[in-house]
């Protein structure tokens, strides 16, 4: 046997030189061998299995014999000897024994073999039983070289009837024809495969930095670890190239197409393989996803879904992506080296398949994919269809920057020459509100157009006004929308799927916005009608939040929230078929949440509003965003938490101000006064009410959230002036919400004027206001609604409780109270310096009526003492007077203490208010 062997071939390898220590990988495959018969790693050329299992045996724990196997070596018998041989290596004992008698016939019976193979390992030898060997590890590299069926029959008969002490380690490009799933289902299996062995981020820069020699900084390192995917040959041979000085320090320049890597790839994976299989490849490598179907479609074979199992057992950089094995996707460099060899081959012939790609995946209401295979294919015909036919359905799903994307890959001479490229693009600025920019664009595109009506000039120009009156929506110019909606419905053919649902649904909004409901819920449901269409899978969210939002402006919550939640269940049922998370779902959660939140449902609103963030910043929604970071914001003031609300609420001010949504503005206007209130800022919000009502706060329904958070800011301010302005704001709002039905804004009107009345102490007129407002609100559960108005609202309900007005719902308010972090706040909160003990004394004095004198005679101090703290006093809280004082202080909930005072107590939170 010395004679044939080479001894070479049964010698464990020593590690490269390059090699980088993988202890983690090494401690797993030692773990793996204690515990299973066969550990079988698994992967493609270049993944590094021979360096990985030879510093595991170098590392000395097991006995390990090694067989390097050959082309040469696909012979059972062959195989056989030096698997033996092998074994003698470490456990010389078996060398004495039968098998090795048998072995050296020139042409060993295999049965008999294979029994003596049995009986060795179980300790017997001849007639009688022997020392039973120790544990050994067989490792057979490059097992795939081995195409003869017999020896993987044999080794499944030895892994059968083996003695546990005997392991098998196999490594192998491909998988080997062996019963795996019998070893799985026993446990006698260990899988090491590519994604176990490539390498991470930190190894790559101890392979390229120390053991290459290269002196990349971090942001290179990780680079070029994403685009070889922890390939180590990758990563090696893109080493090569650069310090041959082929490509520059950039990461991006080594693709699949750099003169190593397509060698190595030419050389030692295509020029082996079969004619048929090699184009295959070739013209299924322009495909950035693999399934059965879609090859056979570009191909035009009958064998895809056979072939793609078969890539993926010969290990041909295929990666699967589920489950079922449906899905595939080649490795990135390998895939590069595909499409440039298919292109090198026959341009032509690859722009058809990519025209072909593209039309499987239009088939198949896959808008995306198919427009990079269109772009590929050169082909603005199939490009401007999918525009056409898709970019409304995108933008309505939040999917702004995925359109964008599509304009940017487009090449520049063919955005002068389509119009459609300019009608996408004035819908991206329209989305993001940049309505000036938007209609400039539309005006470039108009006056590209050649003059005529007919044919496909007319139906651009159409196309134009149905952008105009999105624009006319956005800016709540009623009356210009609707002469330029007529105009667009009269000129876009019937069968236009993606302008006329568009105009239905801005003109819906618009109406809306302005109270009329009916006209509103009859342009939605004409919306109905496109349930056919591209546009529609997000159109019934569309129509649902709408319908919501017209059931949350006449103050039903209950009817709002079903609504809500049928548009997030119509997303999710989107998604649950296979499609990507649609980011308009960001939008949804956002107005779920603010519902929830309503309802003292803090920690459902935060689940998803945190849902809705992560959904709409991918997706660049920047209404969702604002709704996000708002509803954000509140919650965080409930919790106390102020320093947080006030981070969101500098996140959404830049997207409000850009984006010029009139109805997020006066939300987030209301916000931030909210914020104020919290930090004590009262000058601050006094100002800025001053302001509003100096330049006006607009009439128009869409800036009654601003009017109301006027309201709110003079009555804080809680001068005379201030409250009578605010009463007067208030009596104004609540009378045209009472006539439009927006039961919501007269409930909070009605909140405020209770509140405005005690501020100047009429507290019959208080209770008077309040009651309706809760009669109003208890059907529909409003809570947070009265809670946010801190604790005077909270002295006003208890007094409602001791009159027994509405006493179970009064209680649930009350309790919700009593759970607000931010109303259970430190008594200072809020100030700049905290009062002292004895400032907190005059405080209580002064904010219960008493004199200087009075207050002096009670302290046994001078009423000198008394005039310098109730200085102080003023300083700290920002106030000119004692009336201020004593309003700012029960803001601030600095009166919380009993303090008695010539036979008076001063209202504690637990006491019926003026007792």
């Amino acid at each position: 046997m010395d004679e044939v062997l080479l001894t070479s071939k049964l010698r464990i390898p020593p590690p490269p030189r390059t090699a980088v220590d993988r202890a983690r990988l090494v401690r797993a495959l030692d773990r793996a061998v204690s515990q299973a018969r066969l550990i079988l790693i698994s992967a493609p050329a270049g993944y590094g299995k021979t360096t990985l299992v030879s510093q595991w045996a170098h590392a000395g724990r097991w006995p390990v014999g090694w067989v390097s196997l050959g082309e040469a070596d696909d012979d059972l018998g062959r195989f056989l000897r030096y698997l033996f041989a092998a074994w003698q290596e470490v456990q010389p004992g078996v060398g004495d024994s039968r098998l090795g008698l048998l072995l050296s016939a020139p042409s060993p019976d295999v049965e008999s073999v294979l029994a003596a193979f049995i009986n060795v390992a179980h300790g017997v030898t001849g007639d009688a039983p022997a020392d039973v060997p120790g544990d050994a590890v067989l490792v057979l590299d490059d097992y795939h070289l081995t195409a003869d069926p017999a020896i993987n029959d044999a080794l499944a008969f030895l892994l059968d009837h083996l003695p546990p002490l005997l392991h098998f380690v196999v490594l192998s490009r491909e998988e080997p024809a062996l019963p795996l799933a019998r070893y799985r289902a026993r446990g006698e299996l260990a899988e090491f495969r590519a994604a176990d062995l490539a390498f991470g981020v930190e190894e790559t820069k101890v392979f390229l930095n120390e053991a290459m020699g290269l002196d990349l900084a971090d942001d290179q390192v990780a680079a070029l670890h994403a685009q070889v995917e922890g390939w180590i040959a990758g990563l090696q041979l893109a080493a090569l190239a650069r310090q041959q000085g082929l490509v520059g320090i950039d990461g991006r320049a080594v693709t699949g197409r750099q003169r190593f890597i397509a060698d190595f790839l030419r050389q030692d994976v295509l020029a082996r393989l079969e004619d048929g299989v090699r184009q295959f490849l070739l013209e299924t490598g322009i495909l950035q996803h693999l399934s059965g179907a879609l090859c056979d479609a570009v191909t035009g074979r009958s064998d895809g879904q056979e072939m793609l199992e078969r890539l993926e057992r010969e290990n041909l950089f295929l990666v699967p992506l589920d489950d079922t094995r449906t899905w595939f996707r080649y490795h990135r460099l390998f895939a590069d080296l595909l499409r440039a060899e298919m292109y090198r081959r026959d341009a032509e012939r690859a722009a058809e398949l990519h025209r072909r790609a593209a039309d499987w995946y239009l088939a198949h209401d896959l808008p995306e994919e198919a427009f990079g295979h269109a772009v590929a294919a050169d082909d603005p015909k199939l490009v401007m269809d999918i525009l056409e036919r898709y970019f409304s359905a995108k933008l309505l799903a939040g999917e702004i920057r995925v359109v964008q994307r599509w304009l940017d890959a487009l090449p520049e001479e063919w955005q002068a020459r389509y119009p459609t490229v300019g009608l996408v693009h004035a819908g991206v600025l329209l989305s993001t509100g940049q309505f000036e920019t938007s209609t400039r664009t539309l005006d470039a595109v108009e006056q590209a157009l050649i003059p005529g009506e007919g044919g496909e000039v007319g139906r651009q120009r159409a196309r134009v006004t149905a952008l105009r009156c999105y624009i006319a929506c956005f800016q709540n110019d009623l009356a210009r929308a609707e002469a330029l909606a007529d105009r667009a419905l009269q000129a876009l053919p019937e069968e236009d799927v993606a302008f006329r649902p568009g105009v239905y649904g801005a003109l819906g909004d618009t109406y809306r916005r302005h109270a009329r409901w009916e006209e509103a819920r009859a342009c939605y449901l004409k919306l109905l009608d496109f349930g056919h269409t591209p546009v529609f899978r997000v159109e019934a969210v569309h129509v649902y939040g709408a319908l919501a939002d017209l059931a949350l402006r006449q103050g039903g919550l209950r009817e709002a929230h079903r609504y809500w939640r049928w548009a997030l269940e119509a997303i999710e049922e989107r998604e649950s078929v296979g499609r990507l998370p649609l980011p308009v779902a960001g939008w949804v959660h956002a107005r779920v949440a603010e519902i929830l939140y309503e309802w003292d449902g803090r920690a459902e609103a935060r689940d998803h509003l945190s849902r809705g963030l992560r959904r709409a910043e991918p997706g660049g929604d920047v209404r969702a965003l604002i709704a996000g970071y708002l509803g954000t914001a509140r919650l965080e003031l409930a919790d106390g938490n102020v320093d947080a609300a006030a981070e969101y609420v500098e996140r959404a001010h830049p997207l409000v101000d850009r984006a010029q949504f009139a109805h997020w503005a006066g939300r987030f206007e209301r916000t931030r006064l909210e914020l104020w209130l919290a930090q004590g800022r009262l000058r601050q919000a006094g100002r800025w009410a001053d302001e509003v009502l100096r330049v006006g706060a607009g009439a128009e329904p869409e800036r009654v959230v601003t009017r109301l958070a006027v309201a709110r800011a003079l009555i804080a301010a809680g001068n005379g002036r201030s409250v009578e302005r605010a009463m007067a704001l208030l009596r104004r709002l609540v009378q045209a919400a009472e006539g439009e039905g927006r039961t919501g804004v007269q409930i909070e009107g009605l909140a405020l004027q209770a509140l405005a009345h005690w501020r100047r102490g009429e507290e019959a007129a208080a209770a008077t206001a309040l009651e309706p407002a809760l009669r109003l609100a208890e059907p529909e559960g409003y809570v947070r609604l009265f809670v946010d108005l801190g604790l005077p609202m909270a002295r006003l309900l208890q007094e409602a409780h001791s009159r027994e007005v509405m006493r179970e719902y009064v209680e649930g308010l009350l309790a919700a109270f009593e759970g607000s972090v931010a109303v259970a706040a430190h008594p200072g909160h809020g100030l700049p310096e905290p009062l002292t003990a004895r400032e907190q004394e005059i405080l209580n004095l002064l904010a219960a009526g008493l004199t200087n004198r009075e207050i002096a005679d009670s302290l046994v101090i001078s009423p000198g003492t008394v005039k310098k703290h109730a200085g102080n006093i003023y300083g700290k809280l920002c106030v000119h007077s004692r009336t201020e004082a004593a309003s700012r202080a029960r803001e601030l909930n600095l009166l919380d203490q009993v303090v008695p005072v010539a036979g008076r107590k001063i209202p504690h939170l637990n006491t019926p208010f003026g007792a």
